[in-house]
């Protein structure tokens, strides 16, 4: 599956996407609630390391945000309309996969 780079038009937050071709132009709403556009810029790929993150393996139902559960087994958090966990950055990112054991595929320390 191809990486789809987008950007938010109202609030310039970049995010990227493995998605199939077929679905490239789908909606992708941004955490500001807008909807974001591909980005077509040529550059690195990679996020730098001190930038804010969505993660999808660290998402919760939204059930569980709608009832303050996610905000009791998660104190600080920070969640996107959809469920996934907002990192301020990768080391927050790293600590949460910790906190339950897990850990990136690519994460070898």
């Amino acid at each position: 599956m191809p990486l789809y780079k987008y950007v938010c038009p109202k609030c310039g937050q970049l995010a990227e996407e493995l998605r199939n071709m077929k679905d490239r132009n789908d909606e992708r709403l941004c955490t500001c609630g807008k909807e974001m556009e591909r980005d077509y810029t040529i550059g690195r790929s990679d996020q730098p390391a001190n930038c804010e993150r969505i993660s999808t393996a660290l998402g919760v139902h939204i059930s569980q945000i709608e009832s303050g559960e996610a905000y009791k087994v998660h104190p600080g958090s920070r969640w996107t309309p959809d469920g996934y966990l907002i990192c301020e950055n990768r080391a927050e990112h790293k600590q949460r996969l910790k906190e339950r054991g897990w850990r990136n595929f690519d994460d070898y320390s």
